[in-house]
């Protein structure tokens, strides 16, 4: 057990920024919820990110393919966060998923983040997309 403050209720306000940011394509908010620089781990695929704009041009194409798919929003079914340190948080989001407008899914993932607290506020440094269940896979 850590002597470390609980930082569920500020990562989830962190989150619920994040997503409100997502579903409603301010890819600026987007990414002011994440520090400079960041990095995103994908299949595939790892992706620095040096500064804000690179992100935003980065979201840019990101949802283009999405919406091309169909995109309408994305829902997530539970978050939470536990402390690894003073500043440093350890971030899970499970069923993550994007849905179309006619709401059938065009994938589910796990989101698995790092986050800091800076003298801003937590953000986001670390983000990885995770297979959805993995955590209960063997």
């Amino acid at each position: 057990m850590s002597n470390f403050s609980d930082p569920t209720d500020a990562i989830q306000a962190l989150y619920g920024q994040f997503l409100s940011a997502w579903n409603s394509r301010d890819f600026k908010g987007v990414a002011n919820c994440f520090s400079e620089p960041a990095f995103y781990a994908l299949p595939g695929i790892d992706i620095p990110i040096s500064d804000r704009a690179s992100f935003v041009a980065l979201l840019e194409k990101v949802f283009a393919g999405l919406e091309a798919d169909g995109f309408s929003h994305t829902e997530v079914s539970e978050i939470s966060a536990q402390a690894c340190g003073e500043q440093m948080a350890v971030v899970d989001a499970k069923s993550v998923a994007r849905l179309r407008k006619d709401g059938s899914s065009i994938e589910v993932i796990d989101g698995h983040y790092v986050a800091r607290k800076s003298n801003d506020g937590w953000r986001f440094t670390v983000a990885v997309t995770c297979t959805s269940g993995w955590q209960g896979k063997k």
